[in-house]
């Protein structure tokens, strides 16, 4: 098998995985990495079930606690849907705030690296 071949499959494998793991977990992957330079700007948070988890860095983050709308089907009442645009501060390894239309919404790292739920 040639290396090329190899990769190529590889490549395959990995999109059709991150497709077949729903709408959530797809959009989520697509969030700017944070980093010192960005921690305080403009970041983009998926809240199409509610606003739940949080990709950050390639590890899932949880929002405690989570925001829904009053049937806590999606995200809360005047906030964007799928995406809402805010703030997102790095306040330790282990803390994060998410600040968007006066609500600021403390984050916490997952152990186990998953979301709360992959919505459909």
């Amino acid at each position: 098998m040639t290396r090329r071949f190899r990769h190529t499959r590889y490549v395959a494998v990995l999109v059709a995985a991150t497709f077949a793991t729903g709408c959530g977990s797809l959009e989520s992957t697509r969030q700017a990495p944070v980093t010192d330079q960005l921690s305080g700007k403009i970041f983009n948070v998926y809240t199409h079930c509610g606003l739940e988890s949080v990709r950050i860095n390639g590890r899932w983050w949880h929002a405690k606690p989570p925001l829904y709308n009053q049937e806590r089907t999606g995200p809360p009442l005047g906030c964007g849907n799928p995406y809402q645009e805010g703030t997102l501060t790095m306040e330790s390894a282990d803390s994060a705030v998410f600040e968007a239309l006066g609500q600021r919404v403390i984050l916490v790292p997952d152990p186990d690296n998953e979301p709360v739920r992959v919505c459909r």
